[in-house]
């Protein structure tokens, strides 16, 4: 594979990986052959060959989303940066009614293991987004019934906590109590419309009560276009984050 084609092609998996496209020049596959050209200039032309490209996407990746009032990091049983993703997940979706939802959520519930960094406290950039969701995951929303609901409690009880918005209850040495969903005791006889990742709702993180699941409701917004929309609206409103921790999960 001559150098040209290997630097066009982890230019298009950088571009692609930052969501940005851009038009790229044909390049004759007989520029170079192989053989005629040593490893350390090879080296030198991918590196030319990518570096317009890589400052593009440095700039983009320095902008200013929004700015926090404190450092953000996650916990158990709950922490400021779960409750403040899994709440800005509900904002998003259920304030948007037609856009991505016929109907609202009754909850959110998402992991720990999917929060793959801090937020800084001051100036929170388009890459510290990145650097938080990774993935492409995409938030749905799962009808489930009441003893899978249960299941799903049960499961908060055994991680030791999770983020969740909308939802609190109390954990103790044996399980659970005390669960209100929407500010309304849980009825174990009503259905319910759980706000997820796609990953979760397909059983990700041993999360198999969603395999019980009514239905998955498909929303089109991944969780990290979700969090850069809400941060953006904070900044153009002129709102500071401020995180908070709540007793939403307690022991």
């Amino acid at each position: 594979m001559t150098p040209i084609r290997i630097s066009f092609i982890i230019i298009s998996a950088l571009i692609s990986a930052c969501g940005v496209t851009y038009t790229s020049e044909k390049v004759s596959d007989n520029f170079y052959t192989p053989g005629s050209i040593d490893a350390t200039i090879s080296d030198s032309i991918l590196v030319a060959e990518i570096a317009p490209y890589k400052i593009k996407m440095d700039a983009s990746m320095t902008e200013v989303l929004a700015v926090s009032s404190e450092k953000m990091e996650k916990g158990q049983p709950e922490s400021a940066l779960g409750n403040f993703v899994s709440d800005l997940c509900m904002e998003v979706i259920n304030n948007n009614p037609g856009s991505f939802t016929a109907n609202p959520a009754d909850f959110c519930v998402l992991n720990n293991g999917g929060l793959r960094s801090s937020l800084p406290a001051g100036n929170i950039l388009l890459k510290n987004a990145f650097e938080l969701m990774p993935f492409e995951n995409e938030l749905v929303i799962v009808t489930l019934k009441g003893a899978s609901m249960e299941k799903l409690f049960n499961y908060i009880s055994e991680k030791g906590g999770v983020p969740v918005s909308n939802l609190r209850m109390k954990l103790n040495p044996t399980g659970y109590t005390d669960v209100n969903i929407n500010n309304l005791p849980f009825n174990s006889e009503a259905t319910y419309r759980v706000l997820t990742s796609d990953y979760l709702a397909n059983g990700g993180d041993s999360m198999n009560m969603f395999g019980d699941s009514l239905s998955v409701e498909p929303t089109g917004i991944k969780v990290r276009d979700a969090i850069i929309r809400y941060l953006r609206d904070q900044k153009n409103a002129g709102q500071v984050i401020n995180p908070k921790t709540d007793g939403r999960i307690s022991k």
